[in-house]
């Protein structure tokens, strides 16, 4: 998925206030994966962070579904939706808005994408492992040069 959704603005706002700005650390466990709910990611490292970027815009259509048409009965049923929200949906929102800054200040435009060190983004794989290879045989392949 490209992040160009009409939702996306919207989504970053929505990152904001469930997050606050988070700076990758230089060694070489940190690992996040960036994907869907709709994915599985396999191998997954057990020090792997793993962003469902895409839960906010999920909560979003959720919360919409099934709206009366008069805009502020609308509104109020759509508050009350998002305030009875439990403690699992909470932290799954959390984990999205994290994902979508984190996303951002990596300059990843489209996943799935596992990004090693904060700075080595490996697209289009969802297996950790295979994506560590691609790593590592890049960092060899960098030495030799």
């Amino acid at each position: 998925m490209v992040f160009s959704s009409p939702y996306f603005i919207f989504n970053i706002a929505l990152a904001g206030i469930f997050s606050s700005l988070a700076i990758a650390d230089d060694d070489f466990s940190s690992i996040e994966v960036f994907t869907d709910s709709r994915t599985t990611v396999r191998n997954n490292h057990s020090s792997a962070t793993v962003y469902k970027v895409d839960r906010i815009d999920r909560l979003q259509h959720a919360l919409s579904e099934g709206l009366p048409s008069d805009p502020e009965t609308a509104k109020q049923a759509a508050l009350q939706r998002f305030q009875s929200m439990d403690t699992q949906i909470s932290s799954e929102l959390e984990n999205a808005a994290k994902g979508l800054v984190q996303a951002m200040q990596y300059g990843i435009n489209r996943y799935p994408a596992i990004v090693f060190d904060g700075h080595v983004v490996v697209y289009g794989v969802t297996d950790v492992q295979a994506a560590t290879r691609i790593y590592e045989q890049w960092q060899e392949e960098d030495k030799g040069q």
